[in-house]
């Protein structure tokens, strides 16, 4: 897609922007309503779908550029792009979200950001394997063994997660309301009914992952064309790009009342991102991928921080929820993690 968008004149690319950006927030939005019904037929929190099936939706975008990045040998861009998503995801996703919704602060989501920071420790202490703290002046390896590591791991969350909803029922799932009084018919409609909502977000989530494509090649064209850097573009605008299903699905689940689907996504996406995106990179790349310093000095830092951040919101028993005042700080260490880069 990126040769053809390159290809077309400025106006064009402009134009695909916009009509993409269109595409990813209907698709997004129509993703949101139909995990909510799942999670409420199936008795799953709304965290829990957030944490899996919409975080895999949405993090497409990012596996889909990884992909392409390895098969190009770009591994930079791949690497740019997941952790450059991270940050993205955890500051101005959930930042915007608060700005515009409510981000209740839930028990369950303390398990979600240990298993982050987990994930997180894993990923830092597998690319300080090759140089130590060399890394952070000459840059490190992210071995092919270790990347073999990080994708083992995706099956053992999603398990996890899926594992620990059933001790987490929702009040609708304990109702027998239709099975009771319609016998097999409902029990028939209601599995119809699942299904149909399945099929209905795997095509909306392929249609986010393909707006998302066209939004990243189209900006990545008009960044090149104003001559922005290669490391700059992966870190910021492919980022940010690639992060818009996170973007919009968290402000339109904060704006009707489900931002506890929207934290859900978030962590699960970064912790996607740092396993399934950055572990298939390694994996099938010959020898690794190689770690730029810049990663080391600014990335893998304001990860650090963000962790630490977020620990505020779960583990202050007097907070219930992320204030928009919180999420303006948020944002602002967003702008201040772009400033790094720029500077």
């Amino acid at each position: 897609m990126e040769d053809f968008i390159s290809s077309q004149p400025t106006v064009l690319i402009i134009t695909i922007l916009l009509l993409s950006l269109a595409l990813v927030v209907f698709s997004a939005d129509k993703l949101i309503d139909r995990a909510v019904l799942i999670s409420v037929e199936l008795g799953i929190p709304r965290i829990v779908v957030g944490a899996t099936i919409i975080s895999l939706g949405t993090t497409l975008p990012e596996l889909a550029t990884s992909i392409v990045a390895v098969a190009q040998g770009s591994t930079d861009l791949a690497v740019g792009n997941a952790t450059g998503s991270v940050i993205t995801n955890t500051t101005l996703v959930l930042g915007a979200g608060a700005l515009f919704g409510s981000i209740p602060v839930l028990r369950e989501t303390a398990s979600k950001l240990r298993v982050f920071t987990i994930v997180m420790i894993l990923l830092i202490g597998l690319c300080l394997l090759s140089n130590g703290m060399a890394s952070f002046s000459v840059g490190g390896l992210l071995p092919q063994w270790a990347g073999i590591l990080l994708l083992a791991v995706v099956p053992v969350y999603l398990f996890m997660m899926f594992k620990g909803s059933s001790r987490l029922k929702t009040p609708q799932s304990s109702n027998n309301r239709d099975d009771v009084a319609t016998g097999n018919d409902g029990h028939s409609k209601r599995i119809r009914m699942i299904a149909a909502n399945l099929c209905a977000i795997i095509i909306f989530a392929v249609l986010v992952a393909f707006g998302s494509d066209a939004v990243v090649s189209s900006a990545s064209t008009l960044a090149a064309k104003a001559g922005l850097s290669e490391v700059l573009i992966a870190s910021t605008i492919i980022a940010l790009g690639t992060s818009l299903p996170e973007l919009v699905t968290t402000v339109n689940a904060a704006r009707k009342g489900h931002g506890d689907l929207a934290v859900g996504n978030v962590l699960g996406a970064n912790i996607l991102n740092m396993t399934l995106v950055l572990g298939y990179s390694a994996t099938f790349n010959h020898g690794g991928v190689s770690i730029a310093r810049d990663i080391f000095t600014t990335h893998f830092p304001v990860m650090v921080v963000i962790v630490a951040f977020f620990s505020y919101f779960v583990y202050n028993t007097k907070k219930h929820s992320i204030s928009r005042v919180e999420g303006a700080g948020l944002i602002i260490l967003y702008i201040a993690y772009l400033a790094s880069l720029i500077i």
